[in-house]
């Protein structure tokens, strides 16, 4: 989609909410990259409207768009408020199937309080299940109300995002990297392969964690081309993953401009400024060309 105005790009990392703003007249071009510190974690307070932390968020990111004159954000939703899942397509093509499995997916979450969207994956007898709790989104929606437009994404979406915006084909891994997960994605000739989020304790269990996730999940021991590695933890994920890695395609970590493949006058940041990638790709406000169908 389009946007006249500056668009605002945001994504969260524990205590941290970082931005990019675009400028719309000159293609991959940001005005500013930033981080707002908070003394709490981000997403717990963007989950609890009634706390004072949500309020603190939402005027910073409202004197963010009044400062900048954004008239659009792009959010990047946390994982740990979603459920990911592949299903085979006639799941979907059979409203009660479609129904039943989405009922066990979520048991005990009454349907009404339940957001679903599908999404096309490179094998098209399949389609990956994305679910979000409208209690949740509509906490996005008030975090954002001063917003003229508002998008929220997912992690495995940006894969897409990236597509659009390098043009690159071929295969390509991303892991957007947290303290307490890592999203996983994998792209084919521009198309969504699959996705998955992992959950660990502590960092050095990813090795461990990714062979048995592997069992399961095919794409994610198949050879890419490049492995795109962002996030607060990205370098530390590069390091421990080094040897899974090895002979598996072309390690990146997104560290640096050159590499986003963006341009700014800003040459030195007092952050990592792989957290802050989502909120770079996303401020571009590039369309990811995924078909979805929403089945509210």
């Amino acid at each position: 989609m389009d946007s006249t105005g500056h668009c605002l790009g945001i994504c969260f990392a524990g205590q941290q909410l970082h931005y990019a703003v675009n400028d719309p007249s000159v293609t991959n071009r940001l005005l500013h990259i930033g981080t707002v510190d908070f003394n709490f974690d981000v997403v717990d307070a963007i989950s609890d409207p009634e706390s004072s932390s949500f309020d603190g968020v939402r005027q910073s990111l409202s004197r963010l768009g009044d400062h900048y004159n954004a008239d659009m954000v792009r959010m990047l939703t946390p994982a740990r408020h979603e459920c990911w899942s592949v299903f085979p397509r006639l799941v979907y093509d059979t409203n009660d199937e479609r129904e039943d499995h989405l009922s066990i997916l979520m048991n005990g979450t009454p349907r009404r309080d339940l957001e679903s969207t599908w999404f096309d994956l490179s094998n098209q007898d399949f389609k990956l299940l994305l679910v979000r709790n409208r209690t949740i989104t509509s906490h996005y929606r008030e975090l954002l109300q001063e917003f003229n437009s508002t998008e929220f994404l997912s992690s495995f979406e940006l894969g897409g995002e990236w597509q659009h915006h390098t043009q690159v084909n071929g295969s390509y891994l991303t892991l957007d990297c947290h303290g307490d997960l890592v999203c996983v994605a994998s792209y084919l000739l521009g198309k969504l392969r699959g996705a998955t989020f992992i959950r660990f304790e502590t960092i050095n269990d990813m090795p461990y964690l990714w062979a048995f996730y592997g069992e399961q999940l095919g794409w994610m021991n198949g050879f890419h081309e490049q492995i795109y590695i962002y996030g607060p933890e990205g370098r530390n994920m590069a390091d421990v993953m080094a040897a899974t890695f090895k002979g598996a395609g072309n390690n990146i970590i997104l560290n640096s401009l050159d590499r986003m493949n963006v341009e700014a006058d800003e040459t030195t940041y007092g952050f990592k400024l792989e957290s802050a990638f989502p909120a770079v790709l996303l401020s571009l406000n590039k369309s990811d060309n995924v078909s979805r169908a929403a089945a509210t």
